[in-house]
């Protein structure tokens, strides 16, 4: 994957990520439902930011697979 893809994926990651940790998306998920005994505001916020982290670390990922398969 060229670099300037991936800088263009990481920088849509970013923006995703800013609006789903922002205050009026933020607001869907409080509410006085608990999923498996967690409240969901916190559970949301965790999930998203476990679902961030692994989608950069595909992005990087990939990007290093693809260089050295060019390389070679």
């Amino acid at each position: 994957m060229a670099a300037t893809l991936r800088n263009q994926r990481l920088l849509a990651l970013f923006g995703a990520g800013w609006l789903l940790l922002n205050f009026p998306l933020l607001t869907l998920w409080d509410r006085g439902i608990t999923l498996a005994g967690i409240p969901l505001l916190p559970a949301a916020l965790f999930i998203g930011w476990a679902a961030l982290i692994i989608v950069a670390a595909w992005i990087v990922e990939a990007s290093d697979g693809d260089d050295a398969d060019a390389d070679a």
